[in-house]
């Protein structure tokens, strides 16, 4: 037997080595397909980014803050807290009894509320409609209760609430921001109403003496809308969130 002569190895050798030449053009061309389709996506996000800040498919109410806790006094003196009223969407405006001509404006948006809520079979359970008094001192439980007849308005579906003096100016003035001034029998009040959402966070804030019931009654809609949408939805609130899709 002999052994292979050296040269008959290596040409063997060679013979059945084929290296493998990477085309050049089709890995070009790739790269070239790759970086087309990412350009594509993110110029498809952008078109999609302006498009739905400037449409404004959807809707919603700015999440400002949770509104600031409470234990107060109803109409028939039973202690109702803020997490009592959670589950439902809250209006709540800021008055007093002794108030007269001046909240006269307030009184009328606030009953309108009411009356349709009432109608609709929203009031009570989806929908409660609250007044804190500022006048801790005439404003006790039988008042704030012949306040509400006075009103026309059944309770608890619209809740007076009163506290001490220090509970009140706690929570107005310095849980809600609201000014208010008691100087003997007359007290300064800067009218106002807020929304709160079913979860206890504040999502709207109007002038009182301007309060009108269409706006309102157009914000508990999209905070209920909200409340309500599908797990599948809830990206497209967040994105209306994100880009600041308020009404205007």
């Amino acid at each position: 037997m002999h052994a292979p002569s050296p040269r008959t190895g290596a040409a063997s050798l060679q013979g059945s080595v084929h290296p493998v030449a990477v085309p050049r053009r089709t890995s070009a061309a790739w790269i070239k397909w790759v970086l087309y389709g990412v350009a594509t996506f993110f110029v498809a996000l952008v078109v999609l980014v302006l498009w739905f800040a400037i449409a404004r498919p959807v809707q919603v109410l700015p999440r400002i803050e949770p509104a600031p806790a409470f234990m107060l006094t109803d109409q028939d003196g039973r202690w109702v807290s803020d997490t009592d009223l959670r589950g439902r969407v809250l209006i709540i405006n800021f008055a007093h009894t002794r108030c007269g001509e001046r909240c006269a404006a307030m009184e009328r948006s606030m009953r309108a509320i009411y009356d349709t809520l009432r109608a609709d079979g929203r009031l009570g359970t989806q929908v409660r409609l609250v007044t804190i008094t500022a006048d801790a001192q005439s404003d006790t439980p039988p008042v704030l209760r012949a306040y509400a007849a006075r009103l026309g308005v059944e309770t608890p579906e619209w809740t007076f609430l009163t506290g001490s003096d220090r509970e009140l100016k706690q929570l107005i003035g310095g849980g809600y921001g609201v000014y208010y001034r008691i100087e003997g029998s007359d007290v300064e009040l800067d009218q106002r109403a807020v929304l709160v959402d079913g979860t206890g966070l504040l999502r709207a804030e109007y002038n009182g003496a301007r309060l009108d019931p269409a706006i309102v009654m157009r914000d508990i809609g999209l905070v209920e809308q909200e409340a309500n949408s599908s797990q599948a939805a809830r990206p497209i609130y967040e994105m209306a969130h994100l880009f600041v899709c308020y009404p205007r």
